[in-house]
């Protein structure tokens, strides 16, 4: 990323480009002793990095925590070319966290997994819906009775699944 911001700067367009970087998943790479991806939605798997320099932002080299997903990136280059979203749009504007007016833009979101093959012990593709929020994740899989809660608070390794603790039933 670093090269490419010098190179647009060499060629003169770095007045005028917004570079907007960022991945689909991230890589467990060990993490919970496991390699490259897969049906478990730790945090190393569903952090992703999202980079966006933008030559009329105010703020540089400011990381947020907040939670967001790909599926705001369309309206927030939307919002910063001056254009209003597609009706019908779920993404939020991003643009208030990138330049410091608001620490959140939304208090949870979903991560949505449907594989096409069979694999890990399940019988059929897996289908598997997370719910993040600052505090918690909770990861539903279709057809078992067994899913994860996670208190990320006191707990942001994902070390103690909740699930079946009658005190988290609610």
């Amino acid at each position: 990323i670093g090269d490419i911001l010098a190179t647009l700067q060499r060629l003169g367009l770095a007045d005028n480009t917004v570079v907007v970087f960022t991945s689909d998943h991230g890589d467990y790479m060990g993490d919970h002793q496991l390699m490259f991806k897969g049906p478990i939605h730790y945090d190393g798997l569903i952090r992703v990095p999202f980079i966006w320099a933008d030559p009329q932002g105010t703020r540089r080299g400011v990381a947020s925590d907040a939670l967001a997903g790909t599926v705001d990136i369309g309206a927030t280059v939307l919002a910063r070319a001056g254009l209003a979203p597609a009706h019908g749009m779920q993404g939020r504007n991003l643009l208030p966290l990138v330049e410091g007016q608001a620490q959140a833009v939304r208090q949870g979101i979903v991560v949505e997994e449907d594989n096409q093959r069979v694999f890990l012990g399940f019988d059929r593709p897996v289908r598997m819906r997370t719910l993040v929020t600052d505090r918690w994740r909770l990861t539903v899989y279709r057809g078992v009775a067994w899913g994860e809660l996670y208190d990320l608070a006191n707990d942001p390794l994902e070390m103690t699944n909740l699930w079946d603790d009658p005190r988290h039933a609610a």
